[in-house]
């Protein structure tokens, strides 16, 4: 009868040791699923700001090219004006 006591409580205490085991390893594989989730949007982010960063960059560009095709714009027609002239005093036939 003593072993029969010692039985129950026994196999009691190895059910929730295999539990318990079980639920460790299945909170580690969602700690690991959590960890490559955070991973994966930190990536995403990092690309995001990466991609603004680009844009930011390109927006810059596109203004200096547009003041420089001012610019040239205002000189073409300064040179316009200036030939004009030249034509007019000259009376030369320019086309």
């Amino acid at each position: 009868m003593n072993w029969h006591n010692l039985l129950w409580p026994g196999a009691t205490t190895l059910v929730a040791i295999g539990i318990s085991f079980g639920t460790l390893q299945s909170a580690a594989a969602d700690a690991d699923d959590l960890s490559k989730r955070v991973q994966a949007i930190e990536v995403d982010i990092a690309k995001g700001d990466s991609t603004k960063v680009l844009v930011a960059q390109n927006t810059e560009r596109l203004e200096r090219l547009e003041a420089i095709v001012m610019e040239n714009a205002k000189q073409l027609n300064q040179l316009s004006q200036s030939m004009s002239a030249v034509c007019q005093a000259t009376q030369a036939r320019c086309k």
